[in-house]
This record gives C-alpha cells, structure tokens and sequence, in this order.
C-alpha cells in the first residue's frame, strides 16, 4: 500500500507542479514611447521664461519595464521611462537651444491575465508611484541679456504618478506584442530658483503639478 501511494504521488507530481506554475511568474517590457509633456513654466516670474518654456511639448523616448506575477492576475510591477526634446529658438534679443530630458521611476501593481495559453488579445491595467527626475537647460550666448541669469538649468526630483493601461497581442507563448499603452503621468514638481546676475533678478519657478500623458508600445518577453 505504501508502495502503491509512493507510485501515485510520483507519477501525479510533475501535474499538480505544472497546475500551481501554469501562468507567467515573470514579465519584461521595452519599446518606443512618446509623451505630451506639460512644461508649466508660464507661472514663472520671468516673462522670457514663460515665452521659451511655456506650453505643452511633445518628447520621444522609451518605456521599459519589468513584472514579476505572484498569481495568475496581478505582480509588482518596475517602470522606468526616458524622454528628451531639444529645440532651438530665436528671439530679438538673442537665439539659443532648450534641451529638456524627464525620467521616470516607478513602483506598482499591474493587473493582467498571465495564463500561459490565455486569450489572443489580453488588457491590462497598472497604478504606479515613485519619482520623476527633470532637466531642463537653455543655452544662449545671449542669456544674460535674455534671462537675466549667467546660467540656466533645471534639475527637479520630484513625486510621480501614473494610471494606466493598454492592450497585449499574443504572438507565441513567450512573446507579445504591446499594441498600445496610455498613462496619465501626474508629477508634483517642487519650488525652483534660479539667480540672477544682479540683486532682485532671481527666477522663481513655484511648485506644480504636471500632467503628462505617456504613451507606449514594443515587445513583452515572458
């Protein structure tokens, strides 16, 4: 009897391993992202500032990121985004470049169908906290006569958000293809100043919120 219960235990094993292990434990994303960059530098004591700097930009960059699943529906989730835009401009009194460049670094959950054989088409949701670290640099030889200031650069590391989610396509049982992904990137964005080159000249950027919308797409790997 000992003997029989030892066969069964062997011979059902390799199944009951396969029944507790049949969803993807880990997940890794990267591809291309692009965001609608909400600047909000027209609040800004320097009306040069709030002309150069103000306003939506649109930045290009990639989006990776890493799951591991603790059950079939949701896992920790690490996010990691990196978008830059450069841009020249020409004023009256001076011309010069911007170069801007927003990192994200973000900590969550991600809810998800992770079924080995799951559905063609399988959505996703996540919701993400961490910070964002933001640069910011105008160069001009022109620049004191522009600005006020010998030297204009921005580097903010600040609370982020985001919400989101998107759609993957199943193309074999370990890869996927991410169609689509949106995130609403919130950024509390903290006091900046800024000297000027004489008493009283200094720029005061106050603090913020920034809402960003990020969107992804590229390969998932399991």
């Amino acid at each position: 009897m000992k003997l029989l219960t030892v066969l069964v235990a062997v011979l059902f094993s390799p199944a009951l391993i396969y029944a507790q292990d049949d969803y993807h434990k880990v997940e890794v994303f990267g591809g291309y992202s692009m965001m609608n960059f909400d600047n909000a530098a027209g609040n800004t004591n320097n009306a040069a500032v709030n002309d150069i700097l103000g306003g939506k930009e649109f930045m290009q960059g990639f989006n990776a990121a890493a799951n591991y699943n603790f059950n079939k529906y949701w896992g920790a989730k690490f996010d990691y985004s990196f978008h830059h835009r450069e841009d020249n401009f020409s004023r009256p009194l001076g011309a010069g470049n911007v170069d801007r460049t927003l990192q994200n670094f973000l900590f969550g959950v991600q809810v998800k169908n992770n079924v080995h054989e799951g559905p063609k088409f399988k959505p996703f949701g996540h919701a993400l906290i961490g910070f964002a670290h933001q640069k910011i640099d105008i160069d001009s030889p022109q620049l004191p006569i522009l600005l006020g200031v010998n030297d204009f650069s921005v580097n903010e590391t600040s609370l982020a958000f985001a919400f989101g989610g998107g759609v993957d396509l199943r193309v074999t049982s370990r890869i996927d293809a991410r169609v689509g992904q949106i995130d609403w990137n919130i950024i509390h964005r903290g006091d900046q100043q800024i000297p000027g080159i004489t008493p009283g000249r200094t720029i005061i950027w106050p603090s913020t919120r920034q809402d960003n919308l990020r969107i992804s797409f590229g390969i998932v790997f399991h």
